[in-house]
This record gives C-alpha cells, structure tokens and sequence, in this order.
C-alpha cells in the first residue's frame, strides 16, 4: 500500500470524513499503552521509532546509530519486529534465512550486529538477555508498550512531516503528535526540514533535543548509473522519493515502477521487468535488493548509502545521559 494523497493534505474533504475513525484509533491506542504492563529488560533499551506509519528511514537511522556507538566501544544487539517474518524470535543468520524468513529490514541490520527478530518485543528482549546482550536497540515500536524504553528517539521525515497532522485512516499518524512526544526522548528529522517540523514544535512548546541529519548515497554507485540507460523501482512507504533522488544526482530515469511497501519479490515480477525494458540498467535501494532471488539479480544495481548525523556531539551527549 502506498500512502494516499490526502494524507498530506490538511484541508482534504476525506480526510475529515475519516477524522472521527481517527478518534476512535486514538482511544484505542491510548487504552493500549495505559493498560499495558512492560517488562523491564536486563539491558538498556533504545527505541528508534516514529509516529507516522510508511517509511521515515528508522532502519537507516537505527544503523547510523549502531554504527556510532560501535565507534564508541559499546556492544549491542537489534531488535527488529520482522514484518511479515515467517520466524519469530530468531538471532538472524545472515547465511541462511532469506527475507521471508526474518524480514528485509532484520537483514539489513544483521549485516552490522547480531539482530533478534520477535513482534513480541518484550520476548524479543528476553532472548537478548540469554544471549548476554549489554544493550538493545530497538527497531521501531515506540507505540508497543510491551517493554521498558530507556531512551527514545522519533523520527521524522522533513519533507513529509506530520501530513494532515491526523490520525489513521483520517491522515497518516499512528497517535497524536503531542501525545506521543511527551513519551520521547529526541526527535531525529531525516533531511530538509520541508513540512516545517522544528517550527511546528516551537509554536506547540515542545521543548524537546531536535537532531538532524541526511542520508548519503555511495558516490560511485550514482557515477556508474550516470552514464547507462536506467530504470528504478522501489517497494518502500515513499517510492518516489528513490526516483527523485536518483533524478536530483543526475540520472535520467528511462522507466520507474513502484511496488508496495515490504514488497517480496518473485522471478516473475523481475522478469516482466526486464522483458518490457530490455535494455535497461535497474537501480533499486538495499531494502529492496535483499528480497530479489538472487537468480535474477543481474542488471540490478542496489544504490547504497548511509544515514549521517549532522552533530554527532550532540547526539552523544543524550545518548550518555540515558546510558550513564
């Protein structure tokens, strides 16, 4: 599913037809994180989560993160929910489960550092403590109340922001925006901030460590697809933004197909790709490329990259004030 236009549309008819099904959502939630007891795990827990639904970049963002504390000499595990996983409460091997065994983004993160796949967080932790885990970094779940957080970071895309600023299906947050900032510890916004993300927290005073930061795609990739006829396609929450940037880094895109989100590949589907654009280079990002057979890889290109934080000072700084 990709995420409606009206979505971001704050004076959208639909969107307050749907407003009160919103409410509704809303109560539950609320209902859900009062009433839920969390378990308190052995081990710090850092939640990278968000408060919309679709894709913000929480799993690029939790490897930056990992990334920098590894650079600090700390050891840790992720703990990823594995959408659409066929296993459940799993160390991923990187040899021998696919993406339809723990899930892409589980994939990706078990490429870094041992990752444990559970929708049950709180079991999920459990099995971080038996494997002596010293810390947990938890890969989206700030509304899973199941289990202690002792820092949580949201995140936010700059150039979507809130949307509609409503709740599901009315618009695309999966709470309020001041209800769940209350539970946060920082806000991390993705990119330029387009919406306007840090005038909407000063005018609500939320008084809340804003960093910010960009993803940077590897160089030579984008010099490689710069001088071949190219395609791209994408199954992630916001697939245009892929096409854009391909476009933005001078790449003429001779064809773009989209797929849904979470999307798992088949022959079949890459084949019809190739027939309809025979002569065509494909791009498609890293989260997509783990769930292509790797029988049909050839004339793929997985454009690669990294999130950056842009003061990494003061994310250290949180991070040791939660972590002391």
């Amino acid at each position: 599913m990709q995420a409606p236009k009206f979505w971001q549309n704050k004076n959208s008819k639909r969107a307050k037809i749907l407003n009160p099904l919103g409410r509704i959502y809303t109560f539950f939630v609320q209902r859900r994180l009062r009433k839920t007891h969390p378990y308190q795990a052995q081990m710090p827990v850092i939640c990278v989560g968000n408060l919309s639904v679709g894709g913000v970049g929480k799993t690029p963002v939790c490897l930056a993160l990992g990334q920098f504390l590894r650079d600090k000499g700390q050891k840790f595990y992720y703990l990823n929910h594995g959408y659409k996983a066929r296993q459940q409460s799993v160390l991923v091997d990187v040899h021998t489960h696919t993406a339809v065994d723990v899930g892409d983004e589980a994939l990706l993160l078990a490429l870094q550092a041992p990752t444990i796949v559970d929708s049950m967080r709180a079991r999920g932790a459990q099995l971080a403590e038996k494997l002596k885990a010293q810390l947990l970094i938890m890969d989206d779940g700030f509304q899973n109340p199941s289990l202690v957080k002792t820092l949580s970071f949201v995140v936010v895309d700059g150039a979507l922001g809130f949307g509609n600023e409503r709740v599901l299906p009315a618009g695309p947050l999966r709470e309020p925006v001041l209800d769940g900032l209350k539970r946060a510890d920082a806000v991390i916004l993705v990119g330029k901030d387009i919406w306007g993300v840090q005038n909407y927290l000063k005018s609500y005073g939320v008084d809340i460590p804003v960093l910010t930061g960009r993803f940077m795609q590897d160089e030579a990739v984008l010099s490689e697809l710069k001088q071949k006829s190219v395609g791209a396609f994408a199954g992630i929450g916001h697939p245009n933004k892929f096409f854009e940037m391909l476009t933005k880094n001078g790449i003429d895109l001779k064809a773009t197909r989209s797929f849904p989100d979470h999307y798992f590949y088949t022959r079949f589907d890459i084949d019809e790709l190739k027939k309809e654009y025979p002569n065509l280079l494909w791009a498609t990002t890293t989260k997509d490329w783990v769930k292509i057979p790797e029988q049909v890889r050839t004339n793929i290109v997985a454009v690669t990259g990294r999130f950056k934080f842009d003061d990494e000072e003061a994310l250290y700084k949180i991070l040791q004030e939660a972590l002391s």
